[in-house]
């Protein structure tokens, strides 16, 4: 890209692709390949990240609820190796994750409850009445109340430290809660070659809420790495995750995504660690992906065996198979992708100058008659080029959003029991000396998120697959308009299409089930007894799952309408890029061949322009 912008950057008519030719191999040169670390607490996340660095270099988090987002990047000139930038959460942010955590503990925590009302009612929580489902969120809390005092004031900023610091606010739990994201600038094999390496919340985190930083890197990650341990069986947070890795697997050009057990070398045997692989297989399977790229990996010994260049302990670790694997990822697929794209510029350079020599070849009278011909295409095909870049959205896109969301209510009616069986359990509503009511409704407030929870991934899904859906129209209708460009335009070969990224439409509002009170829970309730071996389960089931759907349906029904109108915004963009950018190259192609034309151009320049062109 860079030779052949050289070659074309004296030619006025070809200065634009010169200079598109040395952006894309700047953005090549400089880009950065963002592998995405995802999986539950104590999966070895952070130990497999020092095993593919090869140094311990991320501290391994002992707080599995209030994990930050923690970046390996490489060092600059206003960040040097060692140093880490904290981007702390800013007061709202923080203000809003204490009121959810004591909301959710049966606490009441509106919208108005200020800093020092907050910490109040964290005092005044007890955790003999906490049930496993809340014991997370009083963790989260508590924390933040130790660390309240010393970090108020920090909120908002960004913080420079060294990395001792660095690894004190990963470590500390009264620091990490008040963090959003890590950034440490480290010098390594990894980052000298621009990789940028992710470690990110646990799906179990109370950071983890925050669907849609996670999606983010799920859909722009140029690789995400799930990791499950070896002996550790799925929980919920990872099955919901594996469900959203499931409805977008299949939405991105390549297959991104890597499987890996960690661990692997706690199996007593190799018929054992089989088993454990076919069974982690059947899980992935359950959540729609197929044909997994599954690795088994103990990152334990990969990073004693590359610290003391131990070729047999590193053999055993199996990470090699899986650097391996990966590395083929990056230079046959994505590597292979770039190539392609490069090479198709320059053909198309080369085909825009033979063009050009073509057109010199005719006498005098045939430059004239094809000159008036080239300006009556152009004329006409500017104004068609300003009717492709002004369309609606069309009306099959707006069916295609329509079904999907009707089918996202669908799929969550269909789980309600699922959701209900994990919110109201016999372990959340003993008779153990706590107060049962509150518990009762705590199961209710457990039930309310983890509908909300899996409303919030779908409509992140959804948003890929119409993000797809445009692209796939709007590709195809350019794709035409662009063949009858070239059928109008003598020797013109247009510009591919190339999708413009869009953005993720920020989360909507929360949805909530009115019209369910403590009353009607308890009058279902009476006791553990009665409710799991009589008839209460059941009859409250019916009753909230009554109440729910029409919820459901009528925040969908408002969601809808606002997508409708998000998405033909986004047509809108989406369309008058492509058109500007295929404006943009049928004006230069038109610029040189009038050149020709008119008899100004030197065709042995052109002719060995287009031989070096040829010769790349």
């Amino acid at each position: 890209l860079a030779a052949a912008a050289e070659l074309l950057a004296p030619h006025a008519a070809l200065a634009a692709a010169a200079q598109s030719m040395r952006d894309k191999a700047k953005r090549l040169r400089d880009s950065r390949f963002t592998i995405a670390l995802f999986g539950a607490f104590s999966a070895g996340k952070s130990s497999l990240a020092n095993a593919l660095i090869g140094e311990p270099v991320l501290p391994v988090s002992p707080n599995p609820t209030t994990a930050a987002i923690n970046r390996l990047v490489p060092p600059t000139g206003e960040h040097a190796h060692g140093t880490a930038r904290i981007v702390m959460k800013s007061r709202e942010a923080m203000l809003d994750d204490l009121r959810y955590s004591l909301a959710l503990l049966g606490e009441d925590a509106p919208e108005a409850l200020d800093a020092a009302a907050i910490m109040r009612a964290i005092d005044g929580l007890s955790p003999d009445a906490i049930g496993a489902g809340g014991r997370p969120h009083y963790s989260f809390l508590r924390a933040a109340r130790t660390g309240w005092q010393e970090h108020e004031a920090l909120l908002g900023r960004h913080l420079a430290v060294d990395q001792d610091k660095y690894e004190r606010y990963v470590a500390e739990e009264a620091k990490s809660c008040f963090v959003s994201e890590i950034e440490l600038h480290y010098d390594c094999a990894l980052t000298a070659q621009g990789i940028v390496l992710v470690d990110t919340p646990g799906a179990d985190s109370v950071n983890a809420r925050h669907t849609g930083v996670a999606f983010n890197y799920i859909k722009n990650a140029d690789a995400v790495l799930f990791v499950t341990y070896y002996n550790h069986a799925f929980s919920q947070a990872d099955r919901q995750f594996l469900m959203q890795l499931g409805r977008v697997k299949d939405q991105f050009e390549l297959d991104k995504m890597f499987f890996l057990v960690n661990a692997a070398d706690l199996a007593a045997s190799g018929e054992e660690l089989a088993g454990v692989l076919k069974h982690v297989e059947a899980n992935l399977l359950q959540h729609a992906i197929r044909n997994p790229r599954l690795f088994p990996v103990s990152s334990l010994l990969a990073l004693d065996g590359k610290l003391y260049g131990d070729a047999a302990m590193l053999a055993k670790s199996g990470i090699e198979a899986f650097e391996q694997s990966f590395l083929s990822f990056i230079q046959q697929d994505l590597g292979r992708l770039a190539a392609e794209s490069a090479e198709q510029d320059v053909q198309r350079a080369a085909a825009t100058v033979a063009g050009w020599l073509k057109s010199a070849e005719g006498d005098e009278a045939e430059r004239e008659a094809e000159l008036r011909d080239l300006l009556s295409a152009v004329g006409r095909s500017e104004e068609a080029i300003d009717a492709f870049r002004d369309g609606a959205l069309p009306e099959q896109l707006k069916q295609e959003l329509s079904e999907l969301l009707y089918y996202v209510v669908q799929r969550i009616q269909f789980r309600f029991g699922e959701f209900y069986n994990l919110a109201f359990n016999p372990a959340s509503l003993q008779d153990d000396g706590r107060d049962l009511r509150k518990a009762l409704w705590t199961s209710w407030l457990e039930l309310q998120r983890l509908v909300g929870l899996e409303l919030s991934q779908e409509m992140l899904a959804t948003s890929l697959r119409m993000e797809r859906g445009i692209h796939a129209v709007l590709g195809k209708r350019y794709e035409s308009f662009a063949l009858e460009l070239e059928a109008s335009i003598a020797s013109y070969k247009a510009v591919p299409y190339e999708e413009a990224e869009l953005p993720t439409p920020e989360a909507p509002n929360g949805w909530e089930a009115g019209g369910i009170d403590a009353k009607l829970l308890w009058s279902r309730f009476k006791s553990p007894r009665h409710f799991f071996e009589g008839e209460g389960k059941a009859l409250l089931r019916k009753e909230l799952e009554a109440a729910v759907v029409p919820s459901l349906n009528g925040w969908m029904a408002v969601q809808a309408s606002a997508w409708t109108e998000l998405y033909g915004g986004m047509w809108k963009l989406a369309s008058e890029r492509a058109g500007g950018a295929l404006l943009k190259d049928m004006r230069a192609y038109a610029d040189g061949k009038r050149s020709t034309l008119a008899g100004s151009a030197d065709t042995a320049v052109l002719k060995e322009l287009h031989r070096k062109l040829i010769d790349l």
